[in-house]
């Protein structure tokens, strides 16, 4: 529940940032960054000819255009990347099943540029193998798309699983890579000036359906970034797309 509201408060707000850690002298290390990438495939929208007419605020645009065409969905490639920060971490599995109360920025670069609301919380994370030194890991990733820090373009909603690497010295997860599998709300064509909803056939009538639920699936991957960790410790925060969403 918490992790909702945080994400319904992100979104209404348009942008995600990072805050600052305070730093403590009884704690060796204070800020772990990680990186995240999710790449895959999905779905999104060909221009097509008018089949059924759609509003223009359909994705929160608000321009002066007249009522859009339906497109048509085709598969695309789909990369989603981003950042999240722990700050005074105690054990690295017990922080890392915390994802839903840290620091987090991500954005698309495919199927097209978007900033993103949202994140990825934990439901397991367990250290593994005979040598302490292997973890186990799955949760959820859901994410808001604003496009010119405007358009509000459908949302992701999927699990992520896989194995990795544990810092036994250090009780922090190295790097895990795994799959991952669920929904897109709607997927869109996107340009600078309209958001047209993306449609599929009507297996008995073939006509398009212009609103519907759609795919997300791929291979992830998350990592314990150390120069950004002890850079973030000075309040320089890890880089951005120039596109993307600014961190505070």
């Amino acid at each position: 529940m918490k992790k909702l509201i945080a994400t319904a408060v992100v979104a209404a707000l348009g942008f995600a940032s990072f805050g600052a850690c305070q730093y403590t002298a009884t704690v060796k290390e204070t800020a772990w960054i990680y990186k995240w990438s999710f790449k895959g495939r999905t779905t999104t929208g060909e221009k097509a000819k008018t089949v059924k007419a759609a509003p223009v605020s359909l994705c929160g645009y608000a321009g002066t255009a007249t009522p859009v065409e339906c497109a048509v969905r085709v598969p695309s490639s789909l990369k989603i990347e981003g950042f999240t920060a722990i700050c005074m971490p105690g054990c690295g599995t017990d922080s890392f099943e915390q994802f839903a109360e840290v620091n987090e920025i991500f954005w698309q670069k495919k199927p097209f540029k978007a900033s993103l609301a949202g994140g990825v919380t934990t439901d397991v994370a367990h250290i593994i193998g005979r040598n302490k030194k292997q973890v186990e890991l799955a949760g959820q990733a859901n994410f808001d798309k604003f496009v010119n820090g405007v358009i509000k373009e459908g949302s992701y909603s999927f699990t992520y699983a896989g194995f990795g690497k544990y810092d036994l010295k250090n009780s922090r997860i190295k790097s895990v890579k795994g799959t991952f599998a669920g929904y897109l709300t709607q997927p869109h064509a996107v340009t600078v000036s309209l958001c047209t909803s993306a449609g599929y056939w009507d297996c008995e009538t073939l006509g398009l359906e212009c609103e519907g639920t759609s795919i997300a699936t791929g291979k992830f991957k998350v990592k314990y970034q150390k120069n950004a960790s002890k850079k973030f410790l000075a309040g320089k925060f890890p880089g951005t797309p120039a596109w993307a969403t600014a961190l505070n």
